[in-house]
């Protein structure tokens, strides 16, 4: 199990992580820290709660693990419908950790298709992003590349914060599972708890291969015609 190295003060009432199994017959899940879960599909998506913090007196993080289960394929746009997760604030700002951090994932490909690319998404008003320091080691095998964007300019071109994280050059096998962060580091998403109460969503999706796009174009061409 991989362990957080950002370590800084908290209250200890922040840093009880409730120990949360994983999600099955509900949908929220309350992750400790301040913080509770809202998952669309719990058949597809589960949490775990790392007990790490746990051994910790002062901590400044909660740390989770992610299970998701892609089974839809492809819109006519390309993309795969995204498998969200609502992260809602539920305690007060003293005790609410302010990162929250991914150590791995696993991801399942059951679409029909092969995938060529993976994409996870922040939606922030400028109070939510991705750590790209302390989150630039999260492995995306077995895809080579790893990006992250601000295409918004949320963050005014600050380096250090973005909303998307892009993964490429790389194939993901239909029927088979891929493990972002396993072995080597940490997705952190951190946020500034100084104004309102906050909530975010964290979306997730692929992309199909080359191939399997090319036959979606050509399906959304042939009823363009016929509608004309």
């Amino acid at each position: 199990m991989k362990t957080r190295t950002l370590v800084t003060a908290c209250s200890a009432f922040a840093c009880l992580l409730v120990i949360s199994s994983v999600a099955q017959a509900g949908m929220t899940v309350v992750l400790g820290g301040g913080w509770e879960a809202d998952i669309g599909d719990p058949s597809a998506v589960s949490i775990n709660v790392d007990a790490d913090c746990n051994t910790r007196t002062v901590c400044d993080f909660i740390a989770i693990e992610i299970s998701k289960d892609f089974r839809q394929p492809p819109l006519p746009n390309g993309n795969f419908p995204g498998l969200d997760i609502i992260f809602r604030q539920i305690a007060d700002d003293a005790d609410t950790v302010p990162n929250i951090v991914i150590l791995d994932e696993s991801v399942t490909n059951q679409t029909g298709t092969d995938w060529t690319d993976y994409h996870m998404t922040v939606g922030t008003g400028g109070n939510v992003w991705f750590d790209t320091i302390d989150s630039s080691g999260f492995s995306m095998n077995p895809f080579a590349n790893s990006m992250f964007m601000d295409p918004s300019n949320v963050f005014g071109g600050n380096p250090s914060r973005a909303t998307d994280f892009w993964a490429d050059g790389g194939i993901v096998f239909n029927n088979s599972s891929f493990f972002p962060g396993a072995g080597a580091g940490e997705m952190v998403i951190s946020v500034d708890l100084s104004g309102d109460d906050v909530a975010f969503v964290l979306s997730e999706y692929p992309t199909p291969e080359p191939a399997t796009l090319a036959l979606l174009g050509l399906g959304g061409l042939v009823c363009l015609r016929r509608r004309r």
